[in-house]
């Protein structure tokens, strides 16, 4: 996701960092879950970024309508709804052959800062880990004979492979996910859910 420095909405009228970097994942997730299922072995891996410790999103003004939009909170607080996301789904999916995690890759040189004042721009190339050493882990979960110790879990430091299971407020996990369902259904959407079936 190329970052802006002003508030841009998608074409379907969600806050972009809420849309793109959440409901999107949530919902492919979701759509994508039967066929995860059938594999045997279904892996759901969310590229992120390491989210302030105790930050909670505010369920009642996801796309930040209410509240001054921000770039910075706009983009933690997707992260933070990811991080649910993913606990939530492996609460729900225990019984499927399907794990999920979340793997923050860090400063990344890479393009997307591109909008960004000058010296966030130079942070990156000065900071930056390169493209090979961010993807690591992403890789190493994607391609690993056995990922089951890695599901629900967190892995923060693209230098090493250490799963941090995700204990965040299992209530607000739920509230997430029912908030997020209510969203996609409003857009005509309906996923499945074979945990209910």
């Amino acid at each position: 996701m190329t970052a802006s420095m002003r508030r841009v909405d998608t074409a379907d009228g969600f806050e972009r960092a809420f849309g793109l970097q959440y409901l999107a994942r949530y919902a492919l997730n979701r759509g994508l879950l039967p066929a995860l299922a059938r594999s045997g072995d279904g892996r759901i891996v969310h590229v992120g970024a390491k989210a302030p410790a105790g930050l909670v999103p505010e369920l009642d003004d996801l796309q930040f309508e209410r509240r001054r939009w921000s770039l910075l909170p706009a983009l933690m607080s997707s992260q933070v709804l990811g991080y649910l996301h993913v606990q939530e789904a492996t609460q729900r999916w225990r019984e499927l052959p399907v794990s999920a995690s979340v793997v923050c890759v860090g400063m990344t040189r890479t393009d997307t800062a591109r909008e960004w004042p000058w010296f966030i721009r130079g942070l990156y190339r000065l900071l930056g880990t390169s493209p090979e050493r961010s993807a690591a882990n992403v890789i190493r979960l994607l391609t690993a004979a056995d990922v089951r110790g890695a599901g629900g879990s967190i892995l923060f430091d693209p230098r090493r492979f250490e799963p941090t299971p995700l204990r965040l407020d299992a209530e607000l996990a739920r509230r997430t996910w029912e908030l997020s369902e209510a969203l996609a259904r409003s857009r005509g959407l309906v996923l499945p859910d074979l945990a209910s079936q």
